[in-house]
């Protein structure tokens, strides 16, 4: 199902925590608003609390959720691009200076999510954002997810992984159909690696998700590594 008049920074609705859960394949949690949709209205990434309900700390302030971008994110990690990214804000001192004001945008928009969330400071990530910033790449999932978050021109390098995934995904496509689970009960068993024992990694990856047997979950989960 689709939303018929998406919004940007909207707060989540219980048909986002449905669609969100089934691209997850666990349940949604402690999301304070959808910063990215689908053209068609579906969840692209989801902003979450900075610090989860059960008390963990959790950095990753955009976390990408939607299956083929994710999965077409991994396609781009694997072919060696970080490593490509990494040499080049070595190299690039403008491209270096533009990496560390997106750490600190990042940083920004966390507190602002947090302020909506009601929640008071985190310290165990003070200074912390996600992704490897602001001086190395670790992960392009979370530089997506800014990028399609704050706008262009905001993450350069989260700019750029969206161009070179062209090929899988474009944001001016809907590609939802038969990438998750539509038919089962949604999830409703806790699977995340995320617990009060420990602070989580800086990841903006999706879980595995069950996804339909189709020719368009094949191409979506090809290459998935999340």
């Amino acid at each position: 199902m689709t939303h018929p008049s998406p919004e940007r920074n909207a707060a989540p609705t219980a048909q986002d925590y449905d669609v969100i859960s089934r691209q997850l394949g666990r349940p949604a949690r402690d999301l304070v608003e959808i910063p990215a949709r689908c053209v068609c209205g579906n969840p692209l990434v989801a902003a979450t609390a900075p610090r989860l309900s059960n008390g963990t700390p959790f950095p990753t302030t955009f976390y990408l959720t939607h299956p083929v971008v994710t999965s077409a994110v991994s396609r781009l990690e694997a072919a060696g691009a970080m490593t490509e990214m990494n040499e080049r804000l070595a190299a690039e001192p403008e491209l270096a200076a533009a990496y560390r004001a997106a750490h600190e945008a990042y940083l920004a928009a966390r507190r602002r999510i947090g302020e909506l969330a009601g929640l008071g400071p985190v310290p165990e990530i003070d200074g912390v954002s996600a992704g490897g910033m602001p001086e190395r790449v670790k992960c392009l999932h979370v530089l997506v997810g800014q990028s399609l978050s704050m706008g262009p021109g905001v993450n350069p390098l989260g700019d750029e992984a969206i161009e070179r995934i062209a090929e899988w995904w474009t944001p001016d496509r809907c590609y939802c159909v038969g990438a998750w689970d539509t038919e089962s009960p949604t999830p409703n068993k806790e699977l995340s690696r995320h617990g009060p024992q420990g602070l989580p990694s800086l990841t903006g990856r999706a879980a595995p998700v069950r996804k339909r047997d189709t020719e368009a979950s094949a191409t979506a989960s090809e290459g998935d590594g999340a």
